[in-house]
């Protein structure tokens, strides 16, 4: 709902439903593809691209981003206000069914998006949309494998029925329709469907609520849309550990206008994979020489092996931040360097668990004349439970359990950070991000 007006209530005003029900229908089209969806992880649901049960999990999720800060840092307190709002699996609490009813109705199930057309020497050519030599490969890599997993030009209808005013949960008194916009607008500005949302897939436009367009904001508009719906819809400063959430004050940057929503994403993503992917130039004066980050040096260092010509030399020992980025990172050298010496597969993952979602979220916001980018950083715990470690992938042994954290005097030695520690900061700022 990008808009710099007052967000349209539930109920026009003045208009009482008969049965004390607040009903609204929100009209969407995603404005990047959809990846996955279905009740299977990253596989589509071919009948039902859009589920109502996936949406309400995602609101739950962007509830907790901008509510959950209200209730002393107790987790427990947090969890019954949430299923006071969003209900509970029976036999869980006595919280029980929601007072929020959604329903989803497909309007334009789309269309896959199995391949994609690119030039090459020999004329265009089609190949995955995974495939390394995609405009999409570096965000669609998990895709290299498997076809038919993205769906494009998808529209859909949420009907949103709240049948009670006020629930009681957390120790307070919570007005439903006023929690249930801030987890909307959130997920809406944010947030997606399907997977891969943090990396810009199944981006959201809302385009009419109840039959009424929605206005759409200029690019010089959509800031202050962000601003002051962060300052609106945020509650609390102090949120249970290990909740990921948004804050008046969190990292955020808007981009520059472009011609339309793939354009401003492939901007963010081909921004994330240059500063990730920073090499030195190699004999030849192209940008394949070896990397600008510590992490293959420091693989070589750990297990004592490297390929002619590939000591380890990095003067940042041992270090691994690009683990801020998210988990797990799979490291591979290339397969001429592993056969001559370099180490096999790598990766880091989290101690206590392989996964660790990144805080960072590109997508594009679709304005008048086309979409401008954004690049946020969520507020959470920014490393997962028990730290790092490194393992061979070939067996699963622990090789080490490596640290993220850099010290200034670190940062001045990767070229991409410009003497900037925090490595989500860094990239911000190469997308024109400022502290205030």
């Amino acid at each position: 709902m990008l808009s710099n007006r007052k967000p349209p209530a539930f109920s026009p005003p003045g208009v009482h439903p008969k049965d004390g029900r607040i009903t609204q229908v929100r009209t969407y089209k995603l404005i990047t593809p959809l990846y996955g969806g279905g009740a299977e992880t990253q596989k589509p649901d071919e009948v039902t691209v859009v589920r109502a049960s996936e949406i309400r999990g995602l609101l739950r999720f962007w509830w907790r981003a901008t509510r959950g800060g209200q209730f002393d840092g107790s987790l427990a307190k947090m969890r019954a206000a949430e299923e006071a709002i969003w209900g509970s699996a029976a036999g869980e609490s006595k919280a029980g069914p929601s007072p929020v009813a959604l329903a989803v109705r497909i309007l334009k199930r789309g269309q896959k998006m199995e391949d994609v057309s690119i030039r090459t020497r020999r004329g265009n050519q089609r190949v995955n949309i995974g495939d390394p030599r995609s405009p999409y490969g570096y965000v669609a890599f998990p895709l290299r494998d498997s076809r038919g997993s993205v769906w494009k030009d998808v529209e859909f209808e949420l009907h949103i029925t709240i049948n009670r005013t006020n629930v009681q949960g957390g120790g307070k008194t919570l007005n439903v329709q006023e929690e249930v916009e801030a987890a909307l607008w959130a997920w809406e500005t944010f947030g997606g469907v399907g997977a891969r949302t943090r990396r810009g897939f199944g981006a959201l436009q809302l385009t009419k609520i109840d039959g009424q367009s929605v206005h759409e904001p200029t690019a010089k508009e959509v800031e202050s849309y962000v601003r002051n719906g962060l300052h609106k819809y945020v509650r609390g400063t102090q949120w249970p550990c290990g909740v990921a959430h948004l804050t008046s004050d969190m990292m955020w940057k808007i981009t520059n206008r472009h011609n339309d929503a793939d354009a401003a994403w492939q901007y963010l993503f081909k921004s994330l994979k240059d500063f990730r992917q920073a090499r030195y130039p190699d004999s030849k004066n192209r940008p394949f020489g070896r990397s600008k980050w510590p992490e293959p040096d420091a693989i070589r260092r750990i297990t004592g092996t490297s390929s002619p010509g590939h000591a380890p030399q990095h003067p940042v020992r041992d270090k691994f931040p690009r683990g801020q980025f998210g988990l797990p990172i799979i490291f591979q050298f290339k397969e001429d360097d592993e056969k001559n010496g370099d180490p096999p597969k790598t990766v880091l993952e989290g101690a206590q668990h392989d996964r660790f979602a990144s805080r960072l979220i590109l997508r594009p916001l679709a304005c008048q004349g086309g979409a401008v980018g954004l690049a946020c950083v969520l507020e959470g715990p920014k490393d997962p439970p028990g730290g790092y470690v490194l393992k061979q992938q070939s067996n699963g042994q622990v090789l080490a359990r490596p640290n993220v954290d850099l010290t200034r005097q670190d940062a001045l030695k990767i070229g991409p950070l410009n003497g900037e520690p925090d490595v989500l900061k860094a990239f911000l700022k190469t997308l024109g991000w400022k502290e205030e």
